[in-house]
């Protein structure tokens, strides 16, 4: 069977822990069956032990020969602290380190931030078994066996069975030709009303300013609500179809309703606010073995190239555990995808992916998405949408502190190796 559902955890809030009793119940159990990977994946990231301060607690993580342990106290090179709920979170991935640490709810006390992100690889090794990513165990194959073709597209007259094999291996897809350029004008234009639209305290539009000094909000919010030629569109089989090109159950999101998709306005000369962003996984912030993969889906209302901003790829990282942020070291192919208007990019929502900043023209794109069917057991944990809207405007401000949006900073983004 062709999958992308890499969930290990049940969908829930998560449970309490007390820092004691994790220590002496659950360290065991997982240093027997995860101890030495965690401590493989510590030392290939060069990471110094962490200590955890909880409320007047400590829980260090150590190597301890050949595996890495865990202790009660302790006081190790790295400390981070946050309280018994921000623990819990970590402990059952329902935030990350940097998720915990950039929406303020983990204060670096000693060592650096980037040694506590630089964790979280380390510890999803440790607590649910998945090995940090060993450079060179990760081929991508055509169904013959033979080296995949990274740079294919497809239409939607291909079949779900290459689809979904190409979708597997590479995390990503190029689908041609899905609506026209009529379609596609009708959304630019709801796109253009709902900008004039909008204000900078909306709570539902995010903003970015030109070298001209002119401010625009580069990104609508709940753009679904806003353009009826998207909900018409969104609801058709030809779209619908993106969700069965692999033997998952996926679940749209609601057209008609919540911020089921976005539109973004991407202008030349950006140089503050969220318009374009460096590598990540948009499971940054934390859930991986709880939602991963979702899908989600660019929808080119105009063509996208390397002059006006186009969306890059690591194909197969949504099969590695590796940093949620940035590439360094990783050794699997970067590439490009290249669109005109009308057509489709998807990619897992643990693919690393990227943003061009545009260089000669703008770019119009609409990203909104499919999410693996709830499983049994599986129990909603309704979070609200402005509480949504805040993670990841946390998560596109980090990058854009990390790598800015001047001109030196745009062109090492524009050029990467491909």
């Amino acid at each position: 069977m062709v999958s992308v559902d890499f969930r290990t955890r049940l969908r829930d809030a998560p449970a309490p822990v007390d820092p004691a009793a994790f220590v002496a119940e659950d360290g065991p159990r997982l240093i027997d069956l995860h101890g030495s990977d965690a401590a493989a994946g510590m030392s290939r990231y060069g990471l110094p032990p962490l200590t955890l301060e909880v409320e007047g607690e400590r829980i260090t993580f150590a190597r301890n020969g050949s595996a890495l342990g865990v202790s009660s106290g302790g006081n190790a090179p790295l400390v981070a602290s946050m309280d018994r709920v921000g623990l819990a979170e970590l402990l059952q991935d329902t935030a990350s380190t940097f998720g915990l640490q950039m929406t303020g709810r983990a204060r670096i006390v000693e060592g650096s931030v980037d040694d506590f992100i630089g964790w979280e690889p380390v510890l999803r090794t440790f607590l649910d078994g998945r090995p940090v990513y060993e450079p060179g165990s990760i081929e991508l194959r055509a169904k013959d066996g033979s080296p995949l073709d990274l740079r294919r597209s497809f239409t939607l007259d291909d079949s779900d069975e290459e689809i979904g094999h190409f979708l597997a291996e590479a995390g990503f897809l190029h689908i041609a030709g899905v609506f026209t350029e009529e379609e596609m004008a009708a959304v630019s234009a709801d796109l253009d009303r709902a900008i004039a639209a909008a204000r900078r305290d909306d709570g539902a539009s995010w903003w970015a300013c030109t070298e001209a000094g002119e401010w625009y909000a580069s990104r609508i919010l709940g753009f679904n609500q806003k353009s009826a030629s998207l909900r018409e569109l969104l609801g058709r089989d030809r779209f619908r179809r993106i969700g069965t090109f692999t033997d998952d159950v996926y679940v749209q999101r609601p057209p008609d309703h919540g911020d089921s998709a976005e539109g973004l306005l991407k202008k030349v000369g950006v140089t503050e606010g969220i318009s374009d962003v460096s590598w990540h996984k948009d499971c940054a912030m934390g859930g991986h073995s709880r939602g991963c993969c979702g899908l989600t889906v660019g929808i080119s209302v105009t063509g996208a190239r390397r002059e006006n901003g186009e969306l890059g790829v690591v194909a197969g990282s949504h099969r590695a555990n590796v940093a949620a942020l940035g590439i360094e070291g990783l050794d699997l192919p970067r590439l490009p995808l290249p669109t005109t208007t009308g057509d489709l990019t998807v990619h897992c929502s643990c693919t690393l992916h990227m943003s061009r900043p545009p260089v000669s023209a703008e770019r119009r794109v609409v990203y909104t998405g499919f999410g693996l069917a709830p499983r049994d057991g599986d129990r909603p944990v309704v979070v609200d949408e402005a509480e949504i809207r805040r993670q990841r405007a946390v998560l596109n401000d980090h990058v854009l502190d990390r790598h800015g949006t001047d001109r030196a900073s745009s062109a090492r983004l524009a050029n990467f190796d491909l």
